[in-house]
């Protein structure tokens, strides 16, 4: 298990033969995560990082480039969605990648994720 603040815990991580591989679950036999809940528990992780440790910032980087992947063509994501196909589970869209995306562009002075931000941006112009 792993603390993160003061109400996020990690007890595991989704298998590799998920889509969501490596992706933190907050209980053993959790199938199902929000969009909200997924960047709170990320952003809380690269809160962790340090100089003397990375680890926090390579899990956080892995499950980013998962969500590049899953970024639809409306420029949003699932709202909710099965960790282990990445299916939407509701018709509802999320932006809650946007402000993560920012910041490790921002921490790694990288351009990374730049394309996810500007499909999201440009699409939100053409509405």
């Amino acid at each position: 298990m792993k603390k993160i603040g003061s109400s996020a815990e990690i007890v595991s991580w989704a298998p590799p033969e998920w889509f969501c591989n490596s992706f933190p679950l907050e209980a053993p036999d959790q199938r199902v995560m929000t969009m909200e809940r997924l960047i709170a528990l990320l952003q809380a992780l690269l809160d962790l990082t340090s100089e003397a440790d990375y680890t926090p910032l390579q899990k956080v980087l892995h499950v980013s480039h998962i969500l590049v992947t899953m970024q639809g063509d409306d420029g949003l994501w699932p709202a909710e969605f099965d960790l282990i196909t990445a299916a939407p589970l509701s018709d509802k869209r999320s932006d809650a990648p946007l402000a993560l995306f920012q910041r490790l562009n921002t921490m790694l002075a990288s351009c990374e994720f730049e394309h996810s931000l500007r499909c999201a941006q440009a699409k939100r112009r053409s509405l």
